[in-house]
């Protein structure tokens, strides 16, 4: 394996980029207020996630974990090991030695389950010694392209992942030029196969909640499968068909395949990259069957609602899963699924206004807009009565045309953050992106007062 770039500079790099709310108005409607799953891990703990420990965690004969922000697996097959993901980086000097204490085998195997750096960036760490290096082809692209987005995404990352990026803006050139390209030795393009100390590994394209360049690794003596980010941070969680942060669309047809596929392989044990392991076969098949008849119901939604000639906004709104098919939104959401399964198909221009052709856009107009209300005062007047109407977003959406002319009104931004604060409010602190982009305009906001 070889990578560009400083190795300390490689440490500092990835703990940057680790990440890749009137008196007789009408209440709230009951689908906008999100109560919080009981028992459910949201992504923001995976900042503590195994901290206590100081050892790998057995949960198989063969297998061990050991636990941080991005898991490492390890299967010890007596001939030699095999690391299924490596974890960030910067978490290389906890988790390698928990690794190396099992056993004095040598790596024959590192395989990265994709191109995020919490589950490949600690690979020169692990494939001392010559270890093979197997990711998906499709990693290569998409190690690529993130690099080469570098600063356009890391004042997103930011946003999303507050503690993990610390580095200012400034900085985001430098951190494109030192980011590393990992160069895999084996390249998987649907399966690869290889045996150790009498283990069957099969290595899987599994395009999933977290991109194209999913793979799963199947040890179908043991029926184990080592998922990767296959069902995003939680197993039985609403997929994250997009991710606000900035990423390639991820299609839900292929994903749907995956899980048809997992279904055929019948597994007892998965163990995923984040959070503990899933046991048992009838708890696997049931969360793997809803969270596929969920995206199918979803997908089939949109179609019908395109077919149908409804905008994507409308479908955003009327598109539900039904009760059986109900799914914790903690990192994606449904309604920005049905955005996503949209605009996959067909691109970007809605054949609305004829304006999107020629890049003028809504807010070119909005001080003529203000001029024609009589001013940003009337604008506000009427945010407040949207607000007091249990319309938030839409007093949002009013008070984005006054800004256009007043861009520090102190009334607007009164009514804006009360809005933003009952945002927060509805969202239950529950989906992660949705929390702490409204905890980030809301310091925004609260910094103009």
């Amino acid at each position: 394996m070889k990578h560009r770039g400083p190795r300390g500079a490689w440490i500092l790099i990835v703990a940057l980029v680790a990440a890749w709310g009137c008196n007789d108005a009408p209440d709230a409607r009951p689908e906008d207020r999100v109560a919080r799953p009981q028992g459910v891990p949201q992504t923001r703990d995976l900042e503590t996630f195994g901290r206590d420990l100081d050892a790998a965690v057995r949960v198989h004969d063969l297998v061990y974990q050991a636990r941080g922000t991005g898991n490492v697996q390890m299967v010890a097959t007596g001939a030699g090991n095999v690391i299924i993901d490596t974890g960030l980086v910067t978490e290389a000097s906890r988790l390698k030695p928990m690794i190396d204490r099992i056993n004095d085998d040598p790596t024959t195997h590192v395989i990265v389950t994709h191109a995020h750096p919490d589950h490949y960036s600690a690979a020169d760490d692990f494939a001392e010694g010559g270890a093979e290096i197997v990711a998906h082809r499709e990693f290569l692209h998409n190690q690529t392209y993130l690099k080469a987005l570098v600063p356009f995404l890391m004042p997103r990352n930011r946003i999303f992942f507050p503690e993990q990026v610390p580095v200012p803006r400034f900085a985001d050139r430098a951190v494109q030029w030192l980011y590393p390209v990992i160069e895999p030795t084996i390249v998987v393009d649907d399966e690869y196969a290889f045996e150790i100390g009498g283990v069957r590994f099969e290595v899987l394209s599994m395009p999933g909640a977290e991109g194209s360049d999913g793979l799963c690794v199947w040890l179908p003596q043991h029926r184990i499968l080592f998922t990767g980010d296959l069902f995003g941070h939680v197993f039985g969680m609403w997929p994250n068909l997009t991710t606000i942060r900035g990423e390639r669309t991820r299609f839900p047809l292929p994903y749907i395949e995956s899980l048809d596929r997992i279904l055929e392989l019948d597994p007892v044990l998965l163990v995923p990259s984040h959070f503990e392991p899933i046991t048992g076969r009838d708890r696997i098949r049931a969360g793997v069957i809803k969270t596929r008849d969920a995206v199918q119901y979803v997908h089939d939604r949109v179609i019908e609602g395109m077919n149908d000639g409804k905008d994507v906004y409308t479908l955003m709104r009327e598109i539900r899963l039904p009760e059986e098919l109900q799914l914790p939104e903690i990192h994606g959401k449904v309604a920005w699924g049905v955005r996503s399964i949209w605009e996959g198909y067909s691109g970007w221009f809605r054949l609305d206004s004829t304006a999107e052709l020629y890049g003028v856009t809504d807010d070119a107009v909005y001080p003529d807009v203000v001029e024609l209300a009589g001013g940003v005062d009337a604008i506000n007047r009427r945010a407040a009565l949207r607000l007091e109407r249990g319309e938030p977003a839409e007093a949002i959406r009013l008070l984005d045309i006054a800004r256009s002319v007043d861009p520090r009104n102190r009334r607007s931004a009164e009514i804006r953050l009360a809005a933003l604060e009952e945002l927060l409010e509805r969202s239950g602190d529950v989906n992660h992106y949705e929390v702490y982009w409204l905890r980030h305009r809301i310091r925004q906001t609260r910094e103009l007062l």
